[in-house]
């Protein structure tokens, strides 16, 4: 035998040779976490219970759904080469999360409220209702697929249970339940079928099923990081181009009060300030006319305590002529310097005929805003005026609701002199009555909030005056007439 030649390797000894020349491998918990099926169903499972339990604070009933959401994307995408039910859940999953998306960018704007109220939101709503039971059936057929090609006998009881949950839950929601015991009991099913889908999804892991991951264009990382980005971005916008009422601003002209000259002159005789009459329209000049006497009372409210930025508000209370009592009531407001407008604002009036035996109203609140830029005088009317319908709570007294008049409007963030004022006639209906009418001006102070809300709203939900993003000033206009006999007040 030649020195360079060797006895032949054996099989045995060949292996030995290549096991030895491999580095050692992970550990089995380790390659158990990594495995396609495991990561692909614990992002669905997770992915479930985030969209559906969620917690009330710190902007977390927002924050989970969305990141539930791309953890059922991505899980889905992974399965959906698996079996045309995976495929289906995986579409479905794309629209929920569309869905989903758009309503947390609406979030960021002040149109979420009108929208949501529409009735093509109503339907939506029924349609994304809809796609989570067709979702939840996918998966049970999905699941029962993949049992069978595991060679295991199928079951999938827990996609069931979850549809009957949420039929449940929904049946609560119809008949207004509210309450912790039912609550609570609802919470530990829902984990329980959770966590038997968890087993189910552990049993065919432990019966050596696999998958290959359907191929991608972009890692699951780019996916969350993309969907972020547009998120944000779209928040970012709709705070930007979301956040103010579209006011139809034009020039004041010269001689806007030509033809009430002479009202107006009558008017100041009587003691009114010449700043309001400047800023009433030439209607309501003329609605004015034949003036007997009048109330005027002045206030000034600051900011939050803040006596630099303080709003001047000027009551008037004007008598007109007639068989019939009848006062013009002009609430008149001005900012003595900029607060910084950065959204809406709005006024909450409790007119004098409001709650009153002796008086009625006259005819229709009227009123506009002006603001002055480079020698200009702006105005526009109200965004919104009229009536809306509130509900107040009330520890000592509970719900009350009422018909409150408001008026909606943004003010430019630029410019100076920012003012405004609402004017509405009453009517005598017996006599010996006050005239209380409360003026409610509600400013928001902050520029970004989430959800995002009108100072109307806000003023319609809550009726603190130091409330979150805004801060509500209040002044009333109160007389008794019949201490006036015989006087012109100014």
């Amino acid at each position: 035998m030649k020195e360079h030649e060797r006895p032949p390797m054996s099989e045995e000894e060949l292996d030995e040779l290549l096991k030895s020349s491999l580095p050692d491998l992970p550990p089995q918990d380790v390659v158990d976490e990594v495995t396609p099926w495991r990561r692909a169903m614990n992002r669905v499972l997770v992915g479930l219970g985030l969209t559906t339990i969620t917690l009330n604070f710190l902007w977390l009933d927002y924050l989970l759904p969305a990141v539930g959401m791309v953890l059922l994307l991505l899980g889905f995408r992974a399965l959906r080469r698996e079996n045309p039910w995976f495929r289906t859940c995986w579409g479905i999953a794309v629209l929920r999360a569309v869905y989903t998306f758009v309503n947390l960018i609406l979030n960021a704007t002040i149109l979420q409220s009108a929208f949501r109220a529409s009735s093509q939101a109503s339907a939506l709503v029924t349609v994304s209702l809809g796609l989570l039971f067709a979702e939840f059936f996918c998966l049970w057929g999905g699941l029962r697929a993949v049992q069978r090609k595991a060679g295991l006998p199928p079951h999938a009881g827990g996609a069931v249970a979850l549809m009957v949950w949420y039929a449940f839950l929904c049946l609560l929601a119809q008949v207004g339940y509210v309450g912790l015991l039912l609550g609570g009991i609802l919470l530990m099913v829902y984990v329980c079928i959770i966590r038997g889908l968890w087993k189910l999804s552990g049993e065919l892991d432990e019966a050596g099923y696999a998958i290959r991951p359907a191929p991608v264009r972009m890692e699951d990382g780019t996916v969350a990081l993309a969907i972020t980005l547009l998120l944000v971005g779209g928040c970012i916008c709709g705070w930007l181009f979301g956040s103010r009422y579209p006011m139809a601003w034009t020039p004041v002209e010269t001689g806007e009060h030509g033809q009430t000259a002479e009202i107006k002159a009558e008017l100041l005789e009587l003691g009114i300030p010449e700043d309001v009459l400047d800023d009433l329209t030439a209607e309501d000049l003329a609605a004015c006319d034949g003036a007997i006497r009048a109330v005027v009372e002045t206030c000034d409210e600051p900011l939050n305590n803040d006596k630099q930025k303080t709003l001047h508000i000027t009551g008037v209370a004007v008598e007109l002529s007639g068989a019939v009592e009848r006062w013009m009531i002009i609430q008149h407001f001005r900012w003595e310097e900029n607060p910084g407008f950065y959204g809406t604002e709005s006024i909450q009036l409790w007119p004098a005929y409001q709650d009153s035996d002796g008086w009625c109203a006259g005819g229709e609140v009227t009123g506009r805003v002006l603001y002055d830029k480079d020698g200009q005088t702006y105005a526009a009317p109200y965004w919104f005026l009229g009536e809306q319908r509130v509900t107040s709570d009330s520890l000592f007294w509970g719900a009350q609701t009422s018909t409150d008049v408001f008026a909606a409007f943004s003010m430019p963030s630029n410019g100076e002199n920012h003012r405004g004022y609402v004017a509405y006639p009453i009517e005598e209906l017996e006599d010996g009555y006050l005239i209380s009418g409360w003026f409610n001006y509600t400013h928001q102070r902050v520029a970004i909030q989430y959800p995002a809300l009108s100072a109307m709203e806000n003023r319609m939900r809550n009726s603190w005056n130091d409330a979150g993003a805004f801060f509500t000033m209040q002044y009333a206009t109160q007389f008794h007439p019949e201490e006036l006999d015989g006087e012109t007040p100014a």
